[in-house]
């Protein structure tokens, strides 16, 4: 295994936290558009932008984490879970601004974790590989 010094850790800690909000804030935005768009070509009833916005942060969530932990080779599931920070947080406060229900929060929560646990471990190098001579 390879030793980094702590400029290294520094820099790589940086890049994770940095790749995490970024992606995340234009994940939000993107998907936002995307399905805002979509309610309004089709003239669809706003009572179904809870269902979307559920889709969006699952959508959200699954490129935020991959991205994210796409550079790590141990730890998919914790690293997965630690970039859903941003999102849960703006989950948070779009549920206080919103006046939305604790269910759609809880619904979102779950989401994130899951979706951020799985990608996460998709998207971590496991370099134990076995050849067969």
């Amino acid at each position: 295994m390879k030793n980094y010094s702590s400029s290294a850790a520094n820099k790589l800690l940086i890049k994770y936290v940095l790749k995490a909000v970024i992606t995340t804030i234009a994940g939000i935005l993107l998907f936002s558009f995307l399905f805002s768009e979509i309610t309004y070509k089709l003239d669809l009833d706003l009572d179904i932008n809870n269902v979307f916005s559920i889709i969006i942060v699952f959508l959200c969530s699954a490129l935020c984490a991959y991205s994210s932990v796409l550079g790590f080779k141990n730890n998919g599931a914790i690293m997965g879970i630690i970039s859903q920070i941003p999102l849960i947080f703006y989950s948070v406060l779009n549920m206080i601004i919103n006046e939305n229900s604790w269910m759609f929060l809880l619904i979102k929560l779950v989401i994130s974790l899951l979706t951020g646990a799985l990608f996460g471990i998709l998207a971590s190098k496991k370099s134990a590989k076995f050849k067969v001579k």
